[in-house]
C-alpha cells in the first residue's frame, strides 16, 4: 500500500463540516462500495448499503447484507498530548481563518488530540456474504495495520482497528451472521484563541528581592544590544551575544 502524505493545510479544502459529522461521514464514505456476489444475485452482485445505527424502518426496508455504523464515545488522548504553540499552517485546523500569503502566520496552542470511538457492524444472510465483506474490509478499509480515511473537508485520518469479533444468531428463525469491529479515529480539537507571532522585546535576565524592589539578587546591572559593525566585522561567521557592564 501507498502511503501518500497529505497537502500542507496552505491549500484550500472544501468546506468543514464540523466536529463529530466529518468523522461520521468520512467514515460512512470509507465503507461504501462493497460488493458481494452469490448464484441469485442479480447481475451477479449485490450492493452493500452503509448505515447509521438503528436505521428508521419507515424511511427504509432493511435488506441484508449491510453495514451499520455506531459512535460510542470519546476519549482525550493524553499519549499524543503536545505542550506549546503552532502556526496555524497544521493540518487539522479548519476553523481558523487566515491568509496564506501572510509572512508571519498566527499561532495557536497544540490541538488537543482526541480519541473517537466506532463499533462497525457488517450483517448478512448468507455466510458467503459475511466472508466476502469480512475479507474486503480486512485487506483494504479496515486493514490492520494500514486503515485510514479521508473526512470531506481533505483530511486524513488514522483507523485503529482495535478489535474484531464474530457473533451469529437467529432473527426470526432466519439466520444472521455479523462481524463485529471496534474501531478507533483519531481527531484534534484545536484553540479558537490566536495569537500573532512577534519578535522578543526584552530579555529579563535579573532577579529582584521581591520585599525590596530596588534590591537586586542576581544579574547585570545594565544590559545593552550590539550595533551591527560595533565589535564584531560582519563579515566574521557568528552571532552577537549581550553583553554586561
Amino acid at each position: 500500500m501507498t502511503m501518500t502524505p497529505p497537502p500542507n493545510d496552505v491549500v484550500p479544502n472544501p468546506p468543514f463540516l464540523g466536529l463529530y459529522t466529518e468523522e461520521d461521514m468520512g467514515l460512512k464514505n470509507l465503507l461504501q462500495g462493497i460488493m458481494v456476489s452469490d448464484l441469485n444475485a442479480p447481475n451477479e452482485t449485490r450492493p452493500v448499503p452503509v448505515w447509521f445505527h438503528n436505521p428508521e424502518r419507515e424511511e427504509r426496508r432493511i435488506t441484508y447484507p449491510n453495514i451499520t455504523i455506531r459512535f460510542d464515545g470519546e476519549r482525550v488522548a493524553h499519549e499524543r498530548e503536545h505542550r506549546g504553540w503552532v502556526q496555524i499552517a497544521y493540518y487539522y485546523l479548519q476553523w481558523t481563518p487566515f491568509d496564506p500569503q501572510m509572512k508571519d502566520l498566527p499561532s495557536i496552542e497544540y490541538p488537543l488530540p482526541m480519541d473517537f470511538d466506532y463499533t462497525v457492524t457488517a450483517s448478512a444472510r448468507i455466510n458467503q456474504h459475511i466472508s466476502q465483506i469480512s475479507g474486503h474490509l480486512a485487506m483494504s478499509k479496515l486493514h490492520p495495520r494500514f486503515a485510514q480515511m479521508t473526512c470531506p473537508a481533505g483530511t486524513v485520518r488514522r483507523i485503529t482497528v482495535l478489535g474484531t469479533t464474530r457473533a451469529n444468531s437467529l432473527d426470526q428463525d432466519k439466520r444472521i451472521f455479523r462481524q463485529i469491529y471496534q474501531i478507533r479515529v483519531c481527531t484534534e480539537i484545536e484553540d479558537m484563541v490566536t495569537t500573532l507571532t512577534t519578535r522578543v522585546r526584552q530579555a529579563v535576565l535579573r532577579i529582584m528581592d521581591m520585599d525590596s524592589p530596588q534590591h537586586q539578587l542576581w544579574g547585570p546591572t545594565n544590559i545593552s544590544a550590539i550595533a551591527p559593525g560595533g565589535y564584531l566585522d560582519s563579515g566574521i561567521p557568528g552571532q552577537y551575544k549581550a553583553s554586561e557592564e
